[in-house]
């Protein structure tokens, strides 16, 4: 019998939890977790890390803390403390738990360039460090404080993309970080006891970053099929995202580091 994750008290840190999918990410998980459990969300934006906590709040007995987190940043000690800070905020101790979860969905999408035309090193840096550098700080550290020996269950998902795995024209950096973040969570369960990591490719969204693909992607047929998309209304609601991200996490059949994508099928 599989152990069901979205049954267990847990702390749940999300990233990127103020719009899109990691809005509904929130509100559907805060739904599925038992009483007790605590969700740490960070952002950049208090305004909107507020009204996300006040969602969450809305489901009895669960609680919420925010944090303000800009991982573009090179701050040492913002990764150092953060999530320490949101705990004792909380008035919590790890030990209370039974499960940790770490969800990592912040990312960016632009620069949409050519490889020919990416050559300034500075916007290049800039990307990688707030899709790469910041996601393995804030990993590292959700590993450190929630260690295995004190808790037996330990959940990663990192919110993934087709572009991990296809080569798409124009989309170099966003295939490369999605890549390496996919290959991140591979080596994390194959480090760590008492683990599960998933990357979670959600198919294409309605979301700012839709609005951004048909605007700014410099090949043109690449661009066209997202205007397609949107002009025929077959790109997929947030909410049925991450609807099956919870049923795939219910069953709890995926294999360890697994990439797995919103059309797949399951059984």
């Amino acid at each position: 019998m599989t152990d069901v994750l979205l049954n267990k008290v847990s702390v749940c840190v999300i990233t990127g939890p103020t719009r899109g999918l990691g809005r509904s990410m929130a509100h559907q998980f805060s739904r599925k977790l038992p009483k007790g459990s605590l969700f740490i969300l960070l952002s950049r934006n208090q305004p909107l890390l507020d009204s996300a906590a006040d969602m969450v709040l809305e489901n009895e007995g669960i609680r919420a803390v925010t944090g303000i987190l800009d991982q573009q940043g090179s701050d040492q000690g913002v990764f150092d403390n953060i999530l320490q800070d949101c705990l004792a905020r909380a008035k919590a101790d790890v030990a209370e738990f039974e499960q940790a979860i770490l969800v990592n969905n912040a990312g960016s999408l632009e620069p949409l360039e050519f490889v020919r035309d990416l050559d300034n090193v500075n916007i290049i840096s800039s990307y990688f460090n707030t899709n790469l550098t910041g996601c393995i700080a804030l990993t590292s550290k959700f590993l450190q404080i929630f260690k295995s020996s004190i808790l037996k269950s330990r959940v990663i998902i990192n919110i993934s993309s087709l572009a991990a795995i296809s080569p798409m024209k124009s989309w170099l950096l966003y295939c490369m970080a999605k890549s390496a973040r996919d290959i991140m969570m591979k080596v994390v369960a194959e480090e760590e006891e008492n683990i599960r990591t998933l990357n979670y490719a959600p198919g294409p969204l309605v979301t700012d970053m839709t609005d951004i693909a048909c605007q700014n992607t410099k090949d043109m047929d690449l661009r066209h099929w997202f205007e397609e998309q949107v002009r025929k209304k077959s790109l997929v609601e947030c909410d049925a995202s991450v609807q099956k991200l919870v049923t795939i996490l219910q069953q709890n059949t995926f294999e360890n580091g697994a990439h797995m994508d919103y059309f797949d099928e399951i059984n």
